[in-house]
């Protein structure tokens, strides 16, 4: 019922938005979830550079590749619509990843960021009861409830950006790209209904959708689908997986001598760093994650 992130390559973001390359987009609608891809094909991923640990949740971050043959009708960065409208991303064939954009009139009284929202007609449809440069992502397909959320904007440059302790999420081509606020998921401070999960070569806090399941060794499909602060690795990676799909396992610090004895799952699994030296996040280039280490 919580906005997921998918792990693949892909950010197709939430309520719509099912990150770029999810594998099943349509499979993340009837699940009840739309999520953050993280994967990490070159084409989905704004982290070019290679980790320790070359799992599917190193990838990207959460939006869809957008086909670019659609309509373009208004900036969602330099939002110039009409008074009493807001420029949004929607899927123009009705499914649940936008690829294009156009003015839809703005609610009565929109709600800010954080807000409850509701979503018309479908969820990615575009038309939400948030105020300007927000976008309802949704976590309850069903009833098309889910949360304001900011989309980065742009500069003077052109560049896109976030206030501080947030980070602007997506590829370039994503519509659209959001707003998270960063986190250590070795030591988070995300609000309670959200977890500290890698997206890209980002952590940030997102919903958690992993409901009874999420725990080590589950299966999962996105990001989000685990427990917070826990991570989506791909089958190979984590020895005895039964899901075609990936198992949640547990972040570790990959700088403790005693981490790899620590991780659940132990010998079969050590505590592989994600990233190579210095090509982490500011502060957190030593996180790792409990899994198969590669011979």
């Amino acid at each position: 019922m919580i906005a997921a992130v998918c792990r693949r390559d892909a950010l197709g973001w939430m309520g719509g938005l099912a990150i770029a390359a999810c594998t099943s987009g349509d499979a993340n609608e009837s699940s009840g979830t739309t999520g953050v891809d993280a994967t990490t094909s070159d084409a989905a991923t704004a982290d070019g550079s290679s980790s320790g640990a070359s799992t599917g949740s190193s990838g990207s971050d959460f939006v869809i590749a957008p086909d670019m043959g659609h309509t373009i009708a208004c900036d969602i960065y330099a939002d110039e619509c009409p008074a009493g409208e807001k420029c949004m991303p929607y899927a123009s064939d009705g499914g649940i990843r936008p690829d294009a954009t156009r003015c839809v009139p703005l609610a009565p009284s929109p709600g800010p960021e954080g807000f409850e929202c509701v979503v018309q007609e479908w969820s990615a449809s575009g038309l939400d009861d948030c105020d300007r440069g927000l976008y309802c992502v949704v976590y309850d397909v069903e009833t098309l409830q889910g949360t304001c959320t900011a989309m980065c904007t742009a500069n003077a440059e052109g560049d896109l950006e976030c206030v501080e302790q947030a980070t602007c999420v997506g590829n370039p081509d994503i519509l659209p790209r959001l707003c998270l606020t960063d986190c250590d998921p070795l030591a988070p401070a995300c609000p309670a209904d959200r977890g500290c999960y890698r997206v890209g070569e980002h952590f940030v806090c997102l919903d958690d959708a992993s409901g009874r399941g999420g725990a080590y060794g589950d299966p999962c499909l996105f990001t989000n689908d685990c427990d917070p602060s826990m991570f989506c690795a791909d089958p190979p990676e984590f020895s005895g997986c039964t899901s075609t799909d990936g198992c949640c396992t547990a972040f570790c610090d990959a700088s403790d001598p005693e981490a790899s004895a620590n991780c659940p799952g132990a010998p079969e699994h050590s505590c592989v760093p994600l990233f190579a030296e210095g090509e982490g996040p500011p502060g957190l280039n030593h996180i790792g994650v409990c899994i198969t280490e590669k011979a």
